[in-house]
């Protein structure tokens, strides 16, 4: 395709002026508009005013100034086929367009920033432009960013690169609706999206895409080394664990999975408690508070073991300066934002959205079907072990007392193995679980989990129900002296 007529018409002054003189030395004519005529001809480039060339003035302060069909019709012919229909509307055939759009998402992130003056930054003419160019790519060539300036030769640009160029406009205008939807929808904008080292296995590439309304502050650390995918991952995994919870606690995650999870009246106690637990699954983990760090706190954790990421809302200045002392500790700051309704996950290019895991523990039915019925303090430890459970793989199985884990066993294909697990953790530390709770993401099929928990010294015991066995499993809780509280709603995690 040979260049002979350009549309121009950039919010981005950006290379425009370069560009221009190229195609003026190539004798181009030049269509341009509003802001972009006004910059060109002050510079000497000769050009012609799009009002000029429809006879028809800009109206509403500029909102209507593109959308005319002798600029649309120039722009989609198809050469020979249209040209007959194109001289009878007194067109000319638009070779070349380039355009960029107006900086919506910029004008929504301004503190001044008002309602009108962001309706104003929807850009209407140059979307329709730039898609009109993109699909008629056999016939145009359009250009939607300045770094592209440069990649073409006016004297003919090949079909293969003219669509490759079309492909991104389609990209760029789809990021730009969602900013503009995601604004009327009252939700945050920006992505910001980086490169990292690599994923989770150094043979993989992996990137990060975060935006405004992330509850880590992923791009700005305190302090540390490079952020990871796994550091991402696992830190979301602790905060999402970590918040459920409003007393002071603390969750410390090993691959995305919680090894030691408490509460207490302060952030060090509640750290004491959660690594007591699992002390060696803790060494490189990741732990996240959902209450400041105090300086106690952080000197405490430095010498207790080794950190790969802490996530807080906040830290005192003091501890700030301890956490220095490990300059490689990537230290991260959470922030107070609600969790996303919605959460979703790609697998071999199929997509899978569903309702994020929101249920309110404080409005939970409970329904306690064994003979003995728990005590005010065994019921928060039973929710406090079902949260938990909540956030651990499934097959999950949390033992918990004084609002502490004991053992966690997760991701076992069977569930009675989990039980297993989670019993020779708190073993494995000198843990006593005489009394304690046992909490399970999903029902029981069979009553030996029963047995083997009544066996062990638990006392109380919370799960969903659900199962062709569940009046079995309770008569095992009652031949057991133990109680069993059924919760109605399931908490698989894959």
């Amino acid at each position: 395709m040979k260049i002979k007529t350009a549309l121009l018409s950039v919010f981005n002054k950006e290379g425009i002026l370069e560009l221009a003189k190229e195609l003026a030395k190539h004798n181009v004519e030049i269509l341009s508009s509003g802001g972009t005529a006004k910059y060109l001809k002050s510079n000497n480039i000769a050009v012609t005013e799009i009002s000029e060339y429809t006879g028809f003035n800009e109206v509403f302060d500029g909102r209507v100034k593109t959308l005319h069909p002798k600029i649309h019709a120039g722009i989609l012919a198809r050469g020979a086929l249209d040209q007959e229909e194109l001289q009878k509307l007194g067109a000319k055939k638009i070779d070349l367009v380039v355009v960029n759009l107006y900086p919506f998402a910029d004008e929504v992130a301004k503190d001044d920033a008002s309602e009108n003056s962001i309706i104003e930054k929807i850009d209407i003419g140059g979307p329709a432009m730039l898609r009109a160019a993109a699909k008629n790519f056999h016939h145009t060539v359009v250009l939607c960013q300045p770094n592209q300036y440069d990649q073409i030769d006016i004297n003919g640009v090949t079909t293969e690169q003219s669509k490759e160029l079309a492909s991104e406009v389609f990209s760029i205008t789809s990021d730009y609706d969602l900013d503009v939807s995601n604004w009327f929808y009252g939700n945050a904008l920006q992505q910001e999206t980086k490169k990292l080292r690599y994923g989770e296995n150094p043979h993989q590439e992996g990137f990060l895409s975060t935006g405004q309304d992330a509850p880590i502050d992923f791009i700005n650390p305190i302090q540390g080394k490079e952020i990871s995918y796994n550091n991402v991952s696992d830190a979301l995994a602790a905060w999402a664990c970590v918040n459920e919870f409003h007393e002071p606690s603390v969750c410390i995650v090993k691959h995305t999975n919680p090894c030691g999870v408490a509460s207490s009246t302060n952030i060090l106690e509640a750290y004491n408690k959660a690594f007591q637990t699992d002390p060696t699954s803790a060494f490189g983990g990741v732990i996240a508070c959902n209450a400041k760090v105090d300086a106690a706190c952080a000197e405490k954790m430095i010498n207790n073991q080794f950190i790969e990421v802490l996530v807080a809302p906040e830290y005192q200045d003091d501890a700030l300066k301890i956490l220095l002392q490990k300059p490689n500790i990537r230290v991260l700051k959470s922030k107070n934002v609600k969790t996303d309704p919605y959460e979703n996950k790609m697998i071999h290019g199929i997509g899978l959205v569903q309702s994020t895991d929101l249920e309110d523990f404080s409005k939970l039915n409970l329904n306690f079907v064994t003979e003995n019925a728990p005590n005010k303090d065994n019921i928060e430890d039973l929710i406090f072990a079902m949260k938990v459970a909540k956030h651990a793989k499934s097959n999950a199985i949390v033992l918990a007392k004084n609002k502490m884990t004991l053992g966690i066993g997760a991701g076992q294909m069977s569930r009675v193995v989990s039980t297993k697990i989670a019993f020779m953790k708190a073993e494995e530390e000198g843990l006593k679980v005489e009394g304690c709770v046992l909490a399970s993401d999903a029902f029981f099929p069979f009553r030996d989990n029963i047995d083997l928990a009544a066996k062990k010294g638990v006392a109380h015991i919370i799960q969903p129900g659900g199962s062709k066995k569940d009046e079995e499993v309770i008569k095992a809780a009652d031949e057991n002296n133990l109680t069993m509280t059924l919760t109605g709603i399931r908490h698989f995690k894959h």
